[in-house]
């Protein structure tokens, strides 16, 4: 067979000395032709430059324009782009499809020329026409879509890989793959390996310092110090008060200097509860600070004393019945700061058994109260099976807490290990702590929880006719009071958060409408782009300071977070679809404005922040025509609103029922919210009824204290977030000792509790005695 080949030949650069053969025409012994470029076979067929040659090549004429066609055609320089190379790299070069055939590849046979510029290598797609009249074919050219997506999937995983991979994820290793996982440890490993190179070089540090410029203290010099701060007593006593906790820290570490046996010191309750707080956060620094001698602090064994004086157990108890007597002083206080509210919430912990070795029983399992136990046991054993049910370990812990209505107390009260819990279920445990605490002497006034539907079913077991349920009577009550339901409205205004993001935005479930007129999720994303994005014009002061992406653009973090919530649902978010004056967003306006005034008149916290803010609606509840207003606003201007919207979407009836219920808030929701406003203003106005009751405070009826209880109990385990039952209980008997010196947690789902002084307790805690071990 005879064949005639044209080759061109070319010189990567001048300082190459080996040439390639970049372009070559082959004429067959049939005439046929066929093309080469960059050592790669050109389909005639795909190539859109070379569509009008024909087959064969007859005359020396159509030779000579075929050369001189295919010399003057550019090679296609496919994508030389670095982050789509480094992406190719991480694919070790070629690119398949989902049934694994080869859709690109890095071409490097010889560099390429793309806007002035030389690329030793490119991203050639499997169909690449190889010679073009421009810089790219089309192939490239559709391709480049893909790989851009492909690159943004990747680095993607490359930051969520990264992050898992960190030494700062909170990530367990258990939810991680194999090379997130072995990085970590790597990291880890060098970590500690820096780490004890510091340790050692601070020693070294330390041994030099101390030997070249420290001094022995002798027993004189001792005595010295004992002096100077016995003079420097009254400079203390005169910048802090006599019950301050400064001066009271002051004397207690005189004190100890003075005797020569620290076992004869008798701690002050605020230096015990102090100690347990800094033992809470963390046993090592505690124990590393214990023996620095820097201060003279009381052993972990004499902690152990304060905390265990009541068994740690699941359910009730009457030592923590006695101990919230004595930490509430029920004997002493008058009759109008014994009212109380019930909080309760669960929380998820970790499934684990742990044995205990006092009383000789695994600690992990569901215990919800004897009856429930019971009858569940009852239950199981008399359905038809054929092997015999286990014991269900607990996944959540559902804890009841008592909040002072009147008062600042906040104790953890009992807490039940469970898995689900049914609304027949938390009747017994509901009404179990009502009974106990009126015969402790407190007088249960509300019961708050969420809006769960095992709580909803609670409520409505109280039930009598079709009247919506809000209160009950207190069978337990020495006198005839009523006993309120409320759903907290933290997560009442999440709620309606949720359902206005989900209206034409997110999961499309809603399309919420009144008068006409969309209450539109985009009305407030067009409003943040035109004021808060990227592409906004504004310089300097903006109309909406505290909006930014996480409040547009939710997840499954930021949708249970209030704060995010309560700043969308704000006057200033309101004040500025004013300023907008669009007619498409009064009814968001008007629907923004009225649910920040309930979240403001159901959230007063304290006496001063309504001044500070200059907010009227955050002022306390007191016995005056401003108040009734307030009252009647929730009564004649909110509810009605309520009602107003729902029976609007129940008037489209050439809707269907799914789509109407679409129009309104859900329905879970509008009963949460009215339950929470009868109960409400029929409270305060009870309230304000009782002798010696100056005002009321609405924040004392929300789950920020459970919240908080959660917080620390999640503090208190470090990195180890999630508790088992053994360590939930044996952490709430400590934070029940602790009492409001307990540190607050830096992240959680409520308002930090600010305390500006320390209440300073000075009756002696109850105290577990030692038994002496008999020789």
């Amino acid at each position: 067979m005879q064949f005639v080949h044209f080759c061109k030949i070319e010189h990567g650069s001048s300082n190459q000395t080996a040439a390639t053969v970049t372009k070559s025409v082959t004429i067959n012994e049939d005439l046929s032709w066929s093309v080469n470029v960059h050592g790669h076979k050109l389909i005639a067929g795909k190539c859109n430059a070379l569509c009008c040659v024909k087959d064969k090549i007859t005359t020396k004429a159509a030779l000579s324009r075929l050369v001189h066609q295919i010399d003057s055609l550019s090679v296609c320089s496919g994508n030389p782009d670095s982050h789509f190379l480094e992406l190719a790299d991480a694919r070790k070069g070629i690119f398949h499809s989902p049934s694994k055939n080869m859709v690109a590849f890095i071409d490097s046979f010889f560099p390429v020329m793309f806007e002035d510029e030389m690329y030793s290598r490119t991203l050639r797609c499997n169909e690449c026409e190889l010679l073009v009249t421009n810089n790219r074919c089309d192939t490239c050219k559709q391709y480049r879509c893909t790989l851009r997506a492909l690159h943004s999937q990747w680095l993607r995983q490359q930051k969520k890989t990264a992050n898992h991979a960190s030494i700062s994820s909170h990530t367990n290793f258990r939810y991680l793959k194999t090379p997130e996982r072995q990085q970590r440890i790597r990291r880890l490993r060098n970590e500690i390996v820096n780490k004890r190179k510091e340790v050692e070089r601070l020693k070294s540090y330390v041994n030099v310092a101390t030997e070249q410029h420290g001094i022995y203290i002798e027993e004189a010099l001792e005595k010295d110090i004992k002096q100077i701060m016995e003079e420097k007593s009254n400079e203390i006593r005169k910048t802090y008060q006599a019950d301050s906790f400064q001066c009271i820290f002051w004397n207690q570490q005189l004190e100890l200097l003075k005797l020569k046996d620290k076992r004869q010191i008798r701690w002050h309750p605020m230096i015990i509860r102090w100690c347990l707080s800094l033992k809470l956060l963390s046993s090592a620094s505690y124990h590393a600070l214990r023996s620095s001698n820097l201060v003279i602090l009381p052993s972990e064994r004499t902690l152990r004393d304060y905390t265990n004086i009541v068994k740690a157990k699941t359910g009730f108890s009457t030592g923590i019945d006695a101990q919230l007597c004595h930490e509430a002083n029920i004997d002493s206080i008058p009759d109008h700061e014994k009212y109380v509210c019930l909080v309760f919430d669960e929380v998820k912990i970790k499934e684990d058994l742990v044995f205990d070795k006092h009383s000789l029983e695994l600690v992990g399992f569901v215990q919800i109260g004897d009856i429930n136990t019971h009858l569940s046991k009852f239950e199981s054993c008399s359905m038809p099976q054929k092997t015999p049910v286990a014991p269900q370990l607990a996944t959540h812990m559902l804890s009841f807490m008592v909040s002072g209505i009147m008062t600042d107390l906040q104790f953890p009260y009992v807490s039940f290990p469970c898995s689900t819990i049914s609304g027949d279920q938390l009747y017994s445990m509901v009404w179990g702590c009502i009974r106990r605490l009126e015969t402790c002497g407190f007088k249960v006034l509300a019961v708050t929880c969420d809006g769960a539907s095992s709580n909803r079913t609670f409520m409505k077991l109280h039930q009598s006719g079709d009247n919506l349920t809000y209160k009950t009577i207190n069978p337990y009550a020495n006198e005839d009071r009523p006993l309120f339901f409320i759903s907290d409205p933290s997560h009442l205004i999440k709620t309606v958060r949720n359902c206005w993001a989900n209206s034409y935005g997110h999961s499309y479930t809603r399309k919420l409408k009144i008068n006409g007129q969309d209450i539109n999720w985009q009305h407030l994303v067009d409003l943040y782009k035109a004021h808060r994005g990227p592409d906004c014009a504004t310089l300097g002061l903006s109309i909406l300071p505290k909006l930014k992406w996480e409040h547009i653009e939710l997840n499954s973090y930021s949708k249970m977070r209030v704060d995010l919530a309560a700043q969308v649902l704000s006057t200033t978010v309101a004040e500025a679809f004013a300023y907008e004056n669009s007619p498409h967003t009064k009814e968001t306006e008007r629907f923004v404005r009225i649910f920040d005034k309930f979240f403001d008149l159901m959230n007063t916290r304290n006496t001063k922040e309504f001044v500070l803010k200059r907010k009227p609606n955050l002022a306390p509840y007191i016995n005056n025509p401003e108040t009734e207003e307030r009252l009647k606003w929730l009564q004649d201007v909110f509810l009605p609103y309520l009602d107003e919207w729902e029976a609007y979407a129940h008037a489209q009836e050439h809707l269907s029922s799914a789509e109407q219920i679409k129009l309104c808030l859900s329905q879970e929701t509008l009963q949460g919210l009215r339950i929470t406003v009868h109960a409400f203003i029929e409270l305060v106005r009870y309230l304000l009824k009782q002798p010696r009751v100056v005002y009321v405070l609405s924040a004392k009826l929300s789950q920020d204290c459970v919240e908080s209880f959660f917080g620390k109990q999640r503090m208190r385990g470090g990195y180890c977030e999630n508790p088992n039952v053994s360590s939930f209980i044996s952490g709430a008997q400590s934070l029940r000792v602790q009492s409001s010196t307990a540190i607050q947690p830096r992240r959680g789902n409520c308002r930090l509790r600010v305390v500006d002084d320390v209440c300073i307790d000075d009756r002696p805690l109850p105290k577990r005695k030692r038994i002496s071990k008999k020789k």
